[in-house]
């Protein structure tokens, strides 16, 4: 079997005394064993596991906390052979995603290649897991969480604002939305959509019981967006957005190519 070894490091702080609060602490534990499972069974199988209770495929273990700061180890144990460097990458690319942290294509030229239905909706997938693994940083806001390689590359950093931004609500979308899509998968239905007003991509997922005419719409805006070509479309959906107002994605329940009143 393959090991494969995740840091989970929480500094300053209460951290920094070498120890957290019981209950904060097992509530932590039961996210980093929640997000290693659904991010290595996504990875493994190329579906979601919401729960994270099992990943088929691996076995996880946690090592004993190291000194200093406050450390947990994750060891993932794999049947199969994993391209580690994918692998990480995957995992600070859900990460990353999952809390709006700022990235680059560039950061993830490893993902380009694999064909990963589950690419959007692994962000979605992983936020419940993630507000608990922020439980002892809610307690103390001084504390930070650096997940990080086996030999210190840095994959995601959590804190006080991105435990803010694990905790939307879902509000009727504040302005007209248009734009073109720039990525969709039609197993799952979620995508990406490049917002004209907020001048970002955004994600959006729609159902997959929506009219012909309206997925056709997406994937016909997607072609003509890798053609290099402009497919403006318009959006009716709801805005999940965080308590700072930021939007987070769109539940999308009309797609048209003309404006929407």
């Amino acid at each position: 079997m393959q090991e494969l070894k995740l840091k989970f490091r929480y500094d300053h702080g209460i951290a920094d005394t070498g120890r957290l609060e019981l209950y904060d602490a097992a509530i932590a534990l039961k996210g980093i064993a929640r997000v290693s499972s659904i991010i290595t069974h996504a990875y493994i199988k190329g579906e979601i596991r919401n729960h994270g209770d099992a990943a088929e495929g691996a076995k996880f273990y946690i090592d004993t906390p190291k000194r200093g700061s406050f450390l947990y180890e994750a060891t993932i144990w794999t049947a199969g052979a994993i391209t580690s460097g994918v692998f990480y990458d995957f995992i600070k690319y859900g990460f990353n995603e999952a809390v709006a942290n700022v990235y680059t294509e560039d950061d993830y030229k490893s993902l380009n290649d694999r064909v990963e239905p589950t690419i959007g909706e692994l962000p979605v997938a992983l936020e419940s897991a993630l507000v608990d693994v922020h439980r002892p940083i809610r307690s103390d806001n001084d504390v930070v969480l650096t997940v990080t390689r086996p030999r210190g590359e840095v994959l995601a950093v959590f804190n006080a604002q991105t435990a803010t931004y694990l905790l939307p609500t879902t509000i009727p979308a504040p302005h007209i939305i248009s734009g073109n899509v720039t990525k969709y998968n039609s197993i799952t239905g979620w995508g990406k959509f490049f917002d004209l007003i907020e001048g970002r991509t955004i994600s959006f997922n729609i159902d997959l019981e929506s009219p012909e005419r309206q997925k056709s719409l997406v994937t016909w805006s997607l072609h003509e967006h890798n053609m290099k070509r402009h497919a403006l479309l318009y959006l009716a959906a709801n805005a999940v957005v965080t308590p700072t107002g930021r939007i987070k994605r769109y539940i999308v329940h009309h797609v048209s190519d003309t404006r929407i009143a």
